[in-house]
C-alpha cells in the first residue's frame, strides 16, 4: 500500500496565514497537494495543527503530530503520518508546493528506487527533500532520531540511503518545484 503524507501544519510565519488555506487559481494549496497525491496513493493523511483540523473537509483523514513530537517540524509530521497508517511506502508532499500535480507525483513514483530508503528530488539550485518517497521500513529509525532530538530532515536523509532524482526528469519547468513562502511568490 502507498500512503500520501500531506504536510499542512507549518506555522507559516513568513506567509502570514496558514499556507494550507491560501488559494491559487481558486483552489486551496492543500487541495492542490491532495489532488497530486490522490493519483498515486491508496490513502492520504493530512498532518496539520490542532487549530486547523476543523477547517478541512470532514471526509479527509486529518491528524496532528504525535503528542511527544507535537509542533517539531516536518520530520515529526512525516513520522506522525507513518505512525497513523502502516504502508510499504509513503509519498510526502508539503502543501506549499501547489504547482506539483498528479503527473509529477506519478513520475516521481515511477523513478523511485525500491532499493533505497528515500527517493527525493533536486534541481540545479537545491535539494527538495519534502517532495519524496519514503520506504515504510525506516519508521523505527526515524522514531529513534526524533527521540534523540534530531529534527532536521536533511540530516536524517544523510543517515539513510537516499537517492536524489534530477527534477528535469520529472518536469522541464523547474519553477514547478518551488515552495511558496510569501503571499506574493
Amino acid at each position: 500500500m502507498t500512503v500520501g503524507i500531506l504536510l499542512a501544519g507549518g506555522l507559516s510565519r513568513r506567509f502570514g496565514s496558514p499556507k494550507a488555506f491560501a488559494k491559487i487559481k481558486g483552489e486551496y494549496f492543500y487541495e492542490c497537494a491532495y489532488r497530486a497525491l490522490a493519483g498515486v496513493c491508496d490513502r492520504i493523511v493530512i498532518v496539520s495543527r490542532p487549530e486547523l483540523v476543523s477547517r478541512f473537509p470532514s471526509n479527509y483523514d486529518v491528524i496532528t503530530d504525535e503528542e511527544w513530537i507535537k509542533g517539531k517540524g516536518p520530520l515529526a509530521g512525516i513520522y506522525s503520518g507513518m505512525a497513523a497508517i502502516q504502508a510499504e511506502k509513503y509519498v510526502v508532499l508539503p502543501c506549499d508546493m501547489p504547482f506539483i500535480g498528479p503527473v509529477e507525483t506519478k513520475k516521481l513514483l515511477a523513478l523511485a528506487d525500491t532499493s533505497t530508503d528515500i527517493t527525493a528530488v533536486l534541481n540545479h539550485a537545491e535539494k527538495i527533500p519534502l517532495f519524496s518517497i519514503w520506504d515504510g521500513h525506516i519508521k523505527n529509525q526515524l522514531k529513534n532520531e526524533l527521540e534523540n532530538g534530531q529534527l532536521r530532515v536533511m540530516k536524517f536523509m544523510e543517515k539513510v540511503t537516499t537517492r536524489w532524482i534530477d527534477a528535469s526528469a520529472i518536469h522541464e519547468d523547474q519553477l514547478v518545484f518551488r515552495n511558496l513562502n510569501h503571499p506574493d511568490d
